[in-house]
């Protein structure tokens, strides 16, 4: 009887490595974009460059975000909505 159950709990933790996978890739791509706006303003790069460099790091950024709160859940979105709310509050 516990064969089915360590299947399933198998293939559990398969799914959930997977989700932190593309969360992590996402995470990469996201770094290596601001990490190449930061090579770009250091080195002086055109205005064409630049805006291609942020509007990469800005997409990926918010990309990276999305595809977290899809993986995750939508409640982890809304916690960070919460606290963005929370903190303007504070601001004010």
């Amino acid at each position: 009887m516990s064969a089915p159950a360590t299947v399933e709990t198998t293939q559990s933790q398969s799914s959930h490595r997977r989700k932190w996978r593309w969360i992590a890739l996402a995470g990469a791509a996201c770094l290596l974009s601001w990490v190449a706006l930061a090579v770009g303003i250091a080195l002086g790069v055109g205005t064409a460059a630049m805006f291609v460099l942020a509007t990469l790091a800005a997409v990926t950024t918010e990309g990276t975000v999305w595809l977290a709160a899809l993986l995750l859940g939508v409640s982890v979105y809304q916690a960070r909505r919460r606290l963005w709310e929370t903190l303007r509050s504070r601001l004010r």
